[in-house]
Order: structure tokens, then C-alpha cells, then sequence
């Protein structure tokens, strides 16, 4: 008889459904019949590359019969010095998607929590799902992160706290108050996890909001990640 390859499959990653990514824009345009549409979603620049990244990128194509250097040496110095850290404190990965998987499933066991806030990034809750977590779904406030409930959400549980700042897809922002207080709140034991992935849309005084606890951050072990068991909590 024939196995089914569902059956040798982990039963969490059985219930995870399909991520529906941004359409090209060339399909958008093809559906709505419109010319020169600007893409805003999926994290990506509306202009060309700059002349020296299409300088830079020529320059490398003597060299892809190589495998490049995968700790990213001058890269991290740079963000490091950028940003007043030291470059064994600096991690890169392959976008966004791939730095969260890797928090969370460099932490994270089946049972534990992840405090998730809703709706926010919907990679968040498939990656803990992936690994046997459970969601701890935290409902937004007024288009807002509520911090005040996410705080309050953490239980002896909780491994891990995502923050999207700017939470996407509500373009709103905490302030550096709310999370200098939110952070206060949150055990040693806990990772939180802010992502600012689309910081480069944010302007003025609230831009990086996080930024005033970068410092808390580095020495706190918090990072700029059947059906699992899900648990929504409103404030």
C-alpha cells in the first residue's frame, strides 16, 4: 500500500497555511489596467538600484563561481559601527523572514509561548506554529501595538515578544515611551523581538522609536522573527 507523505510529515508544519505573498506589479497593472504602478508592499524600493549598487553588482560577476564570504565580515563591521555595537552582536540573514525563523527556532520548544500582536507581520505566528509554539494572539488598539496587554500577555511561558514598528499592514508606530515602559515589564527570561522593517517609511522625531533602548536591548538578550494551540487576548 502506498504511504501517504503527509502522514511522515511534522504535524505542525500540516496546519500551517500557505503565505500569500504581494503581487508583481506587472500582474497588478495586467488586472486592474493601469500603467506605472508604485508598489509600496512587500518591503521593496519603488526606484531602480543607484548607479554605484549597478556598478557594484557588475564588479561582483567575476567572482560568483565563488561562494562569498557567508559572515558578511565588512557588512557587520560597518552596521556595527553604524550603530554603536560590536560586530559579534550583529546577525545577518537573507531579509527579515529568515532572521525571525532563526530566533525562533533557536529558542523556541514545543509549549512554549510566543506573544504575538494581531493583525501584525503574518510570519510571526506560521514560524511558532512551525515549531510547536503557542500563539498568544494580542489584538490591536485602535490600528496600535498594544503594549499595555502584550505586557500583560507574558506569562514564566513566554520565550519570545514580537514588535513590528512600523506594525505592518496598520502603518502605525509605538513611541519610544511606550516601549522604554513596556520594556521594564519584560522578564530576563523573555526575547523581544522588534522588528523594523519598514523604518525607512517612518518619519520625524518618532522614527526608531526603539532606538533609546538599543543599549537595554544588547545586554537583555532582545532582538531587532493538528493546528498549534492558539490563544487570543484582547486588552
Amino acid at each position: 500500500m502506498h504511504m501517504q507523505w503527509e502522514s511522515l510529515a511534522n504535524e505542525h508544519i500540516l496546519g500551517i497555511a500557505p503565505y500569500e505573498p504581494g503581487k508583481p506589479v506587472e500582474e497588478l497593472e495586467r488586472e486592474l489596467g493601469i500603467p506605472d504602478a508604485i508598489k509600496l508592499a512587500s518591503n521593496e524600493n519603488p526606484l531602480s538600484p543607484s548607479d554605484r549598487v549597478q556598478q557594484a553588482i557588475m564588479g561582483a560577476l567575476s567572482h560568483l563561481n565563488r561562494y562569498p564570504d557567508g559572515s558578511g565580515f565588512y557588512l557587520r563591521q560597518a552596521i556595527a559601527k553604524k550603530h554603536g555595537f560590536t560586530p559579534d552582536q550583529i546577525m545577518l540573514g537573507n531579509g527579515s523572514n529568515d532572521l525571525i525563523e532563526l530566533v525562533v527556532r533557536a529558542f523556541m520548544r514545543p509549549g512554549d509561548e510566543a506573544v504575538v500582536p494581531h493583525p501584525s507581520f503574518v510570519v510571526y505566528p506560521m514560524i511558532v506554529q512551525a515549531v510547536g509554539g503557542i500563539r498568544v494572539m494580542v489584538m490591536l488598539r485602535d490600528y496600535r501595538l498594544d503594549l499595555e496587554a502584550m505586557a500583560r500577555a507574558i506569562t514564566p511561558q513566554t520565550k519570545v515578544v514580537f514588535i513590528a514598528n512600523p506594525n505592518n499592514p496598520t502603518a502605525t508606530m509605538v513611541t519610544a515611551d511606550e516601549v522604554e515602559h513596556f520594556m521594564a515589564r519584560v522578564p530576563e527570561r523573555t526575547i523581544v523581538v522588534f522588528d523594523e522593517a519598514y523604518i525607512e517609511f517612518a518619519m520625524g522625531a518618532r522614527r526608531s522609536c526603539s532606538a533609546r533602548s538599543r543599549r537595554r536591548r544588547a545586554s537583555r538578550g532582545s532582538a531587532s522573527a493538528t493546528q498549534s494551540p492558539t490563544r487570543t487576548r484582547s486588552r
